[in-house]
């Protein structure tokens, strides 16, 4: 599972990214690292146009007397294959409203509580486009829209063990085509989106042990995957 990003707005791989999508690198807020349930930036197309929006990174909300809060049901990642199951968190919103969660990395993790084993993962061309979802909600008490958010993630990729066993984030390709498609309003049948759904990795990634996403300190030697 994704469980951690960050972005760094003066990264030549934030930069790259923005300026496939068109969009002012100047909307993106600096992020040093963050896990779920923060505020975080989501690129998403409104009325035909890409911008940027900050979004709570759990896609269920529930109201309560203050707003629209995380539910307990936990969903900062929506796996791809409920993506298709009629009544699921993500389904109406796979169709509807598609995001991109920009990251100039992302840290996960593997292994048991207690014992586990964390990486920082980066890209080496481009930020990292993940493949999200969002939703909006309406906060009763002030009438504010809010929007909620969650990564999609695939089964394991064959190279991604010993970052992470069990999920690997969608890694959208950055080729603008591609890009404009998912995040296109017009487009509801997904059935396109398919082969985005194979884990893949679109490019090299530098992968550094560290000590934990609230400690970045490295444990060992960058290793290098692709696919």
């Amino acid at each position: 599972m994704c469980g951690y990003l960050g972005n760094a707005i003066d990264s030549p791989l934030a930069k790259t990214l923005m300026l496939i999508l068109g969009i002012d690198l100047g909307l993106l807020r600096d992020n040093t690292g963050t896990g779920p349930a923060a505020n975080i930036d989501i690129i998403l197309n409104k009325y035909g146009q890409r911008t940027v929006t900050p979004a709570i990174w759990w896609l269920l909300l529930e109201q309560t007397p203050d707003g629209p809060k995380p539910s307990k049901y936990t969903s900062f990642n929506t796996r791809s294959d409920k993506l298709n199951t009629l009544g699921s968190a993500g389904f109406h919103a796979y169709r509807e409203s598609r995001c991109i969660i920009p990251a100039t990395y992302i840290i996960e993790g593997n292994g048991a509580k207690g014992s586990r084993h964390y990486h920082r993962i980066e890209p080496t061309s481009t930020a990292f486009a993940l493949g999200g979802l969002y939703r909006e909600w309406i906060n009763q008490k002030t009438g504010e829209q809010i929007r909620s958010c969650s990564v999609i993630t695939l089964a394991p990729h064959p190279k991604w063990q010993t970052i992470h066993n069990k999920s690997t984030p969608l890694f959208l390709p950055p080729e603008l085509g591609i890009l404009e498609r998912w995040l296109s309003e017009d487009i509801i049948d997904v059935t396109e989106f398919n082969s985005l759904l194979v884990p893949s990795i679109p490019e090299r990634l530098h992968c550094t042990p560290i000590e934990r996403p609230g400690k970045q300190t490295p444990t060992g030697s960058c290793i290098e995957i692709t696919d």
